[in-house]
This record gives C-alpha cells, sequence and structure tokens, in this order.
C-alpha cells in the first residue's frame, strides 16, 4: 500500500524555512502544518514569529491562518497556563495529515516534533502526575538550575538538544527519563508516512544577523506590550509558556534586573544559541536534504512526488 506523502521543512530560526514552506504550498495546492512548540499557545504572537499571519477560521482544533492564500495549522491551540506536549502535537498532525487530500507541508522549528513524526517515535502518554508535581516543587523551591543539574546528571549532552533555559522542556526530558530510561523518546514504529525533509539554513553570520535584526524588529513591534498584557490577564511569570527565548528577558526587564537594551541583548544571545542548537541537531539527520535554492527545491519535491512509496 502506498504511503501518503509529507513534506518537512526544518532549518535554524530565521533560517527561511517559512517562506520555502509557503512556497511549496503555493506551488503544490498544499497546506501548511506549524511544528512549532510556541505558537500553540493563545496572545502570544509577536514572540513566536506568529504576528505575520492574517486570521481566517476557527478550527475544530486551533485556528486556521491565511498567508497569502495558503493555509497554515496547529497555531493557538491553548492558552499560556494549558498543557500541551509532544504527545498532543503528534497525535492531531497526523489525524490533519490523514483527514485532508492536499499535500501537507509541516515547517519547524521544534527539533524534537519534527524527528518524532518522521521517525515514527511511539506515543507514550501516561506520565506519572505524582512525578511531575515533585519536579513543578523542587521548580519552585530550589530553581531550574537544580532541575537541570538532575538531568545533566542523567546526560552531560542533554543541553545540545534541549533548551536548559525553559522549565517546560527541562521537566518534560526528565518525566520522559523516569517514564522511559531515556530524556527524549526513541520507541519507534514504522513511519506512517512517507517524508521528504528539505532544510534550509544560511551561513551563520547572515544567520546571526538576521536574528538580531528580528529581534530588534520584534521589540518595535510591540513585544513589551505583548508580556505585559499577558501578566495584566493573570498569566504568571512562572509559567512554562514564559519562559520561552524573548519572554523570560522581558519579563526580567519588567522585573527591574536590567534595562530594555539588556533585556535585547539577551534575547539576542539566547536565539543564536538555540539556533546553534537547532542546527547541531539537524546536522545529525542524513536524511536531511539542504537547498539553497528554489529550483533546486522545486525539482526535489517534483521527483518525490512522481516516485512510488511504500
Amino acid at each position: 500500500m502506498q504511503k501518503k506523502k509529507v513534506i518537512v521543512v526544518v532549518g535554524p530560526t530565521a533560517s527561511g524555512k517559512s517562506s520555502l514552506a509557503h512556497k511549496i504550498a503555493k506551488e503544490f495546492g498544499g497546506f501548511l502544518i506549524s511544528a512549532d512548540s510556541r505558537q500553540v499557545y493563545k496572545g502570544m504572537d509577536i514572540g513566536t514569529n506568529k504576528d505575520h499571519f492574517i486570521r481566517k477560521r476557527r478550527g475544530l482544533f486551533g485556528q486556521t491562518y491565511l498567508i497569502d492564500g495558503v493555509e497554515e495549522k496547529m497555531i493557538d491551540l491553548v492558552k499560556p497556563n494549558q498543557e500541551f506536549n509532544l504527545d498532543d502535537w503528534l497525535r492531531e498532525t497526523k489525524r490533519l495529515i490523514e483527514k485532508d487530500d492536499r499535500l501537507a507541508i509541516v515547517v519547524g522549528g521544534t527539533s524534537l516534533y519534527i524527528s518524532a513524526l518522521v521517525e515514527g517515535y511511539e506515543l507514550i502518554g501516561g506520565f506519572d502526575n505524582k512525578y511531575r508535581k515533585q519536579l513543578e516543587r523542587q521548580l519552585e523551591t530550589e530553581g531550574l538550575m537544580s532541575l537541570v543539574k538532575k538531568l545533566s546528571e542523567i546526560d552531560p549532552e542533554a543541553d545540545k538538544i534541549i533548551d536548559i533555559e525553559n522549565s517546560r522542556r527541562v521537566i518534560r526530558a526528565l518525566e520522559l527519563y523516569e517514564a522511559t530510561g531515556q530524556i527524549i523518546n526513541k520507541e519507534k514504529n514504522e513511519p506512517e508516512f512517507a517524508f521528504l525533509v528539505l532544510g534550509k539554513s544560511l551561513p551563520r553570520e547572515v544567520l546571526y544577523e538576521k536574528i538580531d535584526k528580528r529581534v530588534l524588529e520584534m521589540i518595535d513591534e510591540g513585544l513589551v506590550d505583548e508580556v505585559k498584557s499577558l501578566i495584566k490577564k493573570g498569566y504568571k511569570k512562572s509559567l512554562s509558556s514564559m519562559t520561552g527565548i524573548g519572554y523570560r528577558q522581558i519579563v526580567g526587564y519588567l522585573d527591574g534586573e536590567y534595562d530594555l537594551n539588556e533585556a535585547i541583548r539577551l534575547i539576542q544571545r539566547d536565539t543564536r544559541r538555540y539556533a546553534k542548537q537547532q542546527l547541531t541537531w539537524y546536522k545529525r539527520d542524513e536524511n536531511i536534504k539542504w537547498v539553497d535554492s528554489w529550483r533546486q527545491s522545486k525539482e526535489l519535491v517534483e521527483h518525490f512526488l512522481s516516485t512510488q512509496s511504500h
């Protein structure tokens, strides 16, 4: 039986992967699925680079957005104080791919989400809520670094694949280790779909320059006011959604820990580190076809769509 074909576009933040994915969707009549773990949160738009989307309609699960005639799904799924994890994303993404006859183009972002989909990671669920509560108490009483220390004792190289400044990611990795003995889920099934994975990157100095510029644009577009609005709505600064890059640094500024210029510098620095982390993850995957032109991308997609997949 022929498997349904799916295009995946990966790359570090600010590499141009979203533009490439959009172009593919436009050319081949497809739709986009966001694989960005931060774009699931409602009201967190500027800091997650969601603000350029044009809202189309409310879907059965989350908001459907329209960008120049192309739909993008898996955005605005939960409130910032609600839980949303890898299993949730994987389950809903598979459902969207299966029910829509159009070509699905998954674009991201979050390396673990992409790997889980493409490599057929098994949905595990059923985490021990007691253990999670214990980790959350430790976070509250002893701070994030105590959890990071616990994680680094398990895997000294954990910081290369996990954002150790994001409490949600650290807790998730520790939960996963408790349940499976691994900090990432490596239990795999045969992938349900046939994938073409395209990688988009830039020379490091160009990428870092784009990142620095994007951060300044986010500030100009109102990131500080966005964070103020979230706090005013009652979302606690300790929430995992509020500890993501861009949000935690603005929270520090609003708390008087440093001035706005320092907050900007920290966002730029941490985003560059995150981009490096993403590249480290992607470069280990031999299945990614790295592209640097539209012609090359189009030819790869055309060839993939014209061949049989089993």
